[in-house]
């Protein structure tokens, strides 16, 4: 029997009008005993402006209203982002720029839709063989659902000083990509974590732990503010563990390395964010293996952004690292055709 991929359409996520479903999660369930490669989640929004502002936030993007989407396997969550990042990471792995239809401008407009189109990859994508890391449920009793968090806040998409207006209409169509194969299990899987660090003070080598127990396959770091994406708060950085550094001995500047990623990835790379590939050749083998260096880390040189929204510096800075990770299926350990 082949492993033929299917498509099927999952109950949209339909969150209610109005800021009483905001910060709460909205979700819908999926097919459980498959063989899953992704979930391609797809958002509207409607955008009405009765006050112009004084530009946009967050690219015009209507992900600035979800701070939060992910998975969860029997309640357990599997994958957490912010969506703008999770956004990011589709990117990355893209061929081409993913569709979306975002906001151009804050001028007084009705009925304006913005859309956005987020694969979130339950696989190794851009390795040589997606079914080695498809998702499998370990239980197959257990409810497997996609869930995003709304903050339906004009603000989250556009920003001035006198600016009034609306997020309405807000759902995300939900699509999986499986195959039945479900007695031949990964041989790993995939668990997707957010790390979030407060920028309060220039430092030139403020530590981020990233340190843990599973093979590193991907990592996305994004600079923000409490008012949207900034491209200000990273000068420079180094990734390292305790017996070497991956990426510089000494900072190396943030603009080097994101236009070094624009020569790998194919998709529409924005400035306040960096993907750093640990399987540039597609092969499990090079993920950076947590049994051979400790303590993984970045030392990143910043300092809190002075970008200015609606006439004020932006307040809050943070810098938010994506973990994309994998760890043995149980039970499949010595199938691994590699020593990773």
């Amino acid at each position: 029997m082949t492993a033929t991929d299917k498509i099927r359409n999952l109950a949209q996520i339909a969150p209610a009008n109005g800021a009483a479903s905001d910060g709460i999660r909205a979700k819908t369930d999926a097919e459980n005993n498959k063989r899953t490669e992704r979930y391609d989640l797809r958002f509207r929004g409607q955008v009405d402006i009765s006050v112009a502002g004084a530009g946009i936030v967050n690219r015009g993007s209507i992900l600035g209203a979800v701070p939060e989407l992910g998975y969860t396997d029997g309640g357990t969550d599997k994958i957490n982002l912010d969506a703008r990042l999770a956004r990011f990471i589709a990117e990355c792995l893209a061929p081409s720029p993913l569709p979306a239809a975002r906001l151009a401008a804050a001028g007084v407009q009705a009925a304006t839709i913005v859309t956005e189109t987020v694969p979130l990859w339950m696989c190794a994508a851009r390795t040589i063989n997606l079914n080695e890391t498809k998702y499998v449920e370990v239980n197959k009793q257990l409810q497997q659902q996609v869930f995003i968090i709304p903050r339906k806040v004009i603000t989250t998409i556009a920003q001035g000083a006198a600016l009034a207006g609306t997020i309405t209409n807000l759902t995300c169509s939900v699509e999986q990509r499986y195959d039945d194969m479900v007695g031949i299990p990964p041989w790993l899987s995939i668990n997707v974590r957010q790390i979030v660090q407060n920028v309060n003070a220039a430092n030139p080598s403020l530590k981020i732990d990233l340190r843990g127990n599973k093979f590193a396959r991907f990592l996305a770091i994004q600079s923000d503010t409490d008012q949207g994406e900034v491209s200000d708060v990273i000068n420079s950085l180094v990734l390292r563990g305790d017996s070497y550094s991956l990426i510089g001995d000494g900072p190396v500047p943030f603009v080097d390395l994101q236009e070094s990623a624009a020569d790998e990835f194919g998709g529409a790379l924005p400035t306040p964010y960096l993907g750093i590939d640990f399987t540039r050749y597609g092969r499990l083998s090079t993920m950076w293996n947590p049994y051979q260096d400790t303590n993984l880390r970045l030392e990143v040189n910043c300092q809190p952004s002075v970008t200015v929204f609606s006439g004020a510096v932006a307040t809050g800075s943070k810098i938010r690292v994506a973990m994309v990770e994998f760890e043995r299926t149980a039970g499949t350990a010595q199938r691994l055709p590699v020593r990773i």
